[in-house]
């Protein structure tokens, strides 16, 4: 048995809420054991909030949109060219040590994601990033919203042309909860695109383009403080690791026979295929 998180969009500040649901795990490095995980964890999430779509954002979704929205494979447009989200994140890490600042990495900007996340991390140390530089901006991690620079990342390139058809296809698909299996980072491109949602029901999508509009949007002054107690406002806060959750953990009522069976009978023919 473990614990997952769902992002479900909402149309209003923070335009997300994190729900946490249990599930029986399948172990193992083999597709179908990454979708039979897939389906537990979706299984019981619907069995208490039906009303929502869910899609898997990983290399491992059934679907091949979740697969182009992972943060490796989506383009982001930057003063040096184009790269990936992950590597504009990666490389943009200012890390604190006791002999002062480590990064930003620059050097590793158009580097594949998975290569300038390696090389970032031998750099770092085990030391925590505490801000952000990004094409001249400054990015911090407020607690209310820690993930901001990162959804700054991933909202902006889902709006820039190399994206437009992945964007169309995200959004007249109806999903309106998202999965990444395979993380519990803080930073997580389940949450962007659940964000995404949000304010394209809201429509406030073109307020994410510009720093500024940007970090009032998420009610966040330029040296990262908030800019009241409404930028705490139904916030879910991370304490020593955890979530404060608004809404309950999902129980698990849908256990490893019953994701068994529905693999065996729906999905078993599939291979390595994704639909559409």
């Amino acid at each position: 048995m473990t614990v997952r998180s769902v992002f479900i969009s909402k149309a209003e500040y923070p335009f997300f809420e994190e729900i946490q649901v249990k599930f029986d795990w399948f172990g193992g490095f083999a597709l179908s054991q990454k979708r039979k995980c897939q389906i537990g964890l979706h299984g019981n999430f619907l069995a208490e909030y039906p009303e929502y779509r869910p899609l898997e954002v990983s290399s491992s979704s059934f679907s091949s949109l979740g697969t182009e929205l992972s943060a490796m494979n989506l383009r982001k447009r930057t003063e040096k060219g184009l790269t990936s989200v992950e590597s504009a994140f990666q490389s943009s890490r200012v890390y604190e040590s006791e002999e002062g600042t480590v990064g930003p990495f620059p050097e590793y900007l158009l580097l594949p994601g998975k290569e300038c996340k390696k090389k970032v991390k031998e750099k770092a140390k085990g030391l925590h990033s505490y801000k952000y530089l990004f094409d001249g901006m400054e990015f911090y991690a407020p607690v209310y919203h820690i993930s901001q620079f990162y959804d700054f990342l991933y909202l902006n390139a889902l709006l820039e042309p190399e994206n437009e058809k992945v964007k169309e296809k995200l959004l007249e698909g109806g999903y309106t909860a998202f999965t990444d299996l395979a993380t519990k980072a803080l930073n997580s491109q389940a949450r962007s695109c659940a964000i995404f949602v949000g304010l394209e029901r809201a429509g406030l999508t073109e307020e994410v383009k510009g720093y500024e509009s940007y970090l009032r949007l998420f009610r966040t002054k330029k040296d990262g403080k908030a800019t009241g107690g409404e930028a705490y406002e139904n916030v879910q806060l991370q304490r020593k690791g955890k979530v404060d959750l608004l809404s309950p953990v999902v129980p698990c009522t849908i256990g490893k026979e019953e994701v068994e069976r529905y693999y065996e009978e729906k999905c078993s023919g599939m291979a390595n295929r994704k639909f559409e």
